[in-house]
């Protein structure tokens, strides 16, 4: 028993070497706009998308310097670029953070929960589209400095960097074996 759908969601896999070129805007309006489709209780619609690429990339660059500075007080200038060069690992990075709210019925965990749902329905339009893709996170993405750096708000938080391109990686082979003892019934 498989469909389409279930068989694209099987398939995908992150992918690290992303080179080439990038969604158009149309095609990242029709991958935006799908993965706005998110489970959102109370329809808060708390996901925001911000996209950099070209010299763009540049300012996120300039937060994983920043953080690694902030870190490290004698890291010498000479190495600045290898930071920099995160941010270019591929044509397009999407930033995605949540905008969330005080809301008498949703907690914000449940906010930021509609936008990680909101990043997984990006990964899968993406790869719908032949675009590889990997999600990141890590240090960068929950700090301060770059909050402040990418102009980001005391409720915005930063759920990841979605770095985008085109990529030759096959897709890992999925093993469903030994999935039964990750389900349980009641």
């Amino acid at each position: 028993m498989s469909n389409e759908i279930i068989n694209a969601m099987r398939n995908r896999s992150s992918k690290n070497q992303l080179s080439g070129s990038a969604p158009s805007k149309d095609e990242w309006y029709e991958v935006l706009n799908a993965a706005s489709r998110a489970a959102d209780h109370g329809a808060i619609k708390p996901w925001r998308f911000r996209i950099y690429e070209g010299d763009a990339r540049e300012q996120l660059g300039e937060c994983y310097w920043a953080l690694a500075k902030s870190e490290v007080q004698e890291l010498p200038e000479s190495k600045k670029d290898s930071f920099i060069k995160k941010a270019f690992r591929a044509p397009s990075v999407l930033m995605v953070y949540a905008s969330t709210e005080v809301h008498p019925k949703v907690p914000q965990i449940e906010q930021v929960m509609a936008v990680s749902a909101a990043c997984q329905q990006v990964l899968l339009g993406l790869d719908s589209l032949s675009y590889g893709a990997i999600w990141r996170s890590g240090p960068v993405a929950h700090s301060d400095i770059t909050k402040t750096l990418l102009g980001l708000q005391d409720n915005d938080q930063i759920i990841g960097f979605i770095y985008v391109g085109q990529s030759d990686q096959k897709a890992r082979y999925v093993d469903d074996t030994g999935i039964d003892t990750r389900i349980s019934w009641a």
